[in-house]
């Protein structure tokens, strides 16, 4: 049996995992819950998991909690709960799926500590991954990816000598834009930017899908996860989404992960590993027509991806200045304040002004972030009276 602590528990992956848990009683519990500020949903989950420790985004939602629970858990509140939640001593398996930065500390934590670590936020990967295999190595834990492309990846790569290995290669749906003239992404509104053909997901990582960030994010995460160079991580641009990752080995030959685009499929897999067990998506059929489709990503139309690509191979801080410039331009995007084809603008010139560093520590990486936010937010404030925003 596996005490799951499920970080961000109320977003799409975390209510996916707790379908998992559903669907394995008899392997699964769940000791830990933490959320934001959906506060109703967050009941309703304690209500029908009983964890032992509950945290949310503020004291006041925790002071609510306390008060409406028919249950009196261990509560706690911000990155102290998360820490709570993460270190609980019930809790051998941690669900990390807190968007960006915020859950880097409490990864961090918890690989040290010995916990195996399900990682769905790819930002603690991204702009620390080397101090999270020190974690791991220092702390006993194990690492293992929730993305669909870099579980395909686990599953293609585990056991293989690393000699034998030419490439790999995550796919890419392409986004709302794909076949869009560069003309019109650049005029695109925030309802097309968030309207993704293949997957469900929150706003951040929906922008980030429309403008390939979140693939560039994934290659970082790949080279940092699997010790592959920049040259040896490539995309390829998939629409239909059946197709995971792929690896090229020495002689030429490439093997494919194939599988349902549903996220409940690479969860289970990062839990119950290394058992594949029945769960709650439906095997993959092989006898429905079908036709899929492989072409290379233009970066002309998507530079965000070539950024990544640039800031993987500058090393050090690089990922975590273009992270963190990344937050703040979506967050922008979002709010209505500079067009979209700014984000990769303002992702751009926080790269080339912002020097990277060494990444020695999390204190490192947490001061890049901060000074590549205070020069994100800085132009973005340029760019947004401009244009007669606030």
């Amino acid at each position: 049996m596996r005490h799951l602590a499920i970080l961000g528990s109320t977003g799409s992956i975390g209510t996916s995992t707790l379908d998992v848990v559903l669907a394995h009683p008899e392997r699964l519990s769940v000791a830990a819950l933490a959320a934001g500020r959906n506060r109703e949903l967050l009941k309703a989950q304690c209500e029908v998991f009983r964890p032992r420790c509950v945290s949310v985004g503020s004291k006041a939602d925790a002071d609510w909690l306390r008060s409406n629970l028919p249950y009196r858990p261990d509560l706690h509140w911000g990155d102290e709960g998360l820490l709570a939640c993460a270190l609980h001593p019930e809790v051998d398996t941690v669900l990390a799926a807190i968007v960006g930065s915020a859950g880097l500390a409490s990864t961090e934590a918890a690989l040290r500590a010995g916990r195996r670590v399900c990682v769905a936020n790819k930002e603690s990967l991204v702009v620390g991954g080397a101090l999270m295999h020190e974690a791991a190595r220092a702390g006993g834990g194990q690492l293992l990816p929730v993305d669909s492309e870099h579980a395909a990846l686990h599953q293609l790569l585990d056991g293989r000598a690393p000699a034998t290995i030419r490439e790999v290669r995550i796919t890419a749906s392409g986004g709302p834009f794909r076949d869009w003239p560069l003309d019109r992404i650049r005029r695109a509104t925030i309802a097309e930017a968030l309207n993704h053909p293949t997957w469900k997901m929150g706003p951040k990582i929906t922008i980030d899908s429309a403008t390939l960030m979140n693939k560039g994010l994934e290659v970082i995460e790949a080279s940092v996860l699997f010790g592959l160079s920049a040259d040896q991580v490539a995309v390829t641009v998939h629409p239909q989404s059946q197709v995971h990752a792929m690896v090229g080995f020495r002689d030429g030959t490439y093997q494919l992960q194939v599988c349902a685009n549903d996220m409940k499929l690479p969860i289970q897999y990062c839990l119950l590993y290394p058992d594949q067990q029945p769960g709650p998506v439906a095997p993959y059929s092989w006898d429905q027509a079908r036709a899929w489709t492989f072409e290379a990503p233009d970066l002309e139309r998507f530079p965000c991806l070539e950024l990544a690509f640039e800031a993987l191979r500058t090393g050090g801080t690089a990922p975590a200045l273009l992270n963190a410039a990344n937050e703040v331009a979506v967050a922008a995007f979002l709010q209505g304040r500079l067009p979209f084809w700014d984000i990769q603008a303002c992702n751009r010139d926080t790269l080339a002004r912002i020097p990277a560093g060494p990444l020695g520590s999390l204190e490192q990486v947490l001061d890049a972030d901060r000074a590549a936010r205070r020069h994100a937010e800085g132009w973005v404030r340029t760019r947004a009276r401009s244009f007669g925003c606030p």
